[in-house]
């Protein structure tokens, strides 16, 4: 995770806007098992620091504070509906799900439609977005 998100976060992020949960090795090792893929470094730097949430009307999947997997649980419910099997979800915006597509790296919006759409190169461009973008809604 990069500086700028960083310091963003600790300048503008408000009390319980992350849990901060802990996500293990051990937890690591058993969603990219479950899942058959493996998650970008980028978003695993994102579950170590900050567990689960979002600043002013977004949230990204991670860790509750019960130690539930929240992306882990819904990337398994969405497959069910036809999710590929390379996309992790980290944010359901109603009509869409942002997900991770662990072959590339990229976030992606997709669809029960089955429509898949670019969103970021990188989980930190999406995640640098979301945050300026709720900065600037404040």
């Amino acid at each position: 995770m990069n500086d700028k998100i960083t310091e963003l976060i600790e300048t503008y992020q408000r009390p319980n806007s992350f849990n901060h949960a802990p996500f293990t090795e051990k937890e690591k090792a058993h969603a990219q098992q479950e899942l058959g893929v493996t998650l970008p470094e980028e978003y695993v730097a994102f579950l170590d620091r900050y567990g689960d949430g979002g600043l002013d009307g977004f949230e990204i999947f991670g860790i509750g504070l019960d130690g539930s997997n929240i992306f882990l649980q819904a990337t398994l419910d969405y497959r069910k509906y036809g999710l590929p099997k390379n996309l992790v979800v980290i944010e359901d915006c109603d009509e869409w799900l942002e997900c991770l597509d662990c072959d590339t790296g990229a976030v992606v919006s997709w669809s029960m439609d089955g429509d898949i759409l670019p969103t970021a190169p990188t989980f930190d461009d999406f995640l640098l977005d979301k945050i300026n973008n709720a900065i600037d809604n404040r």
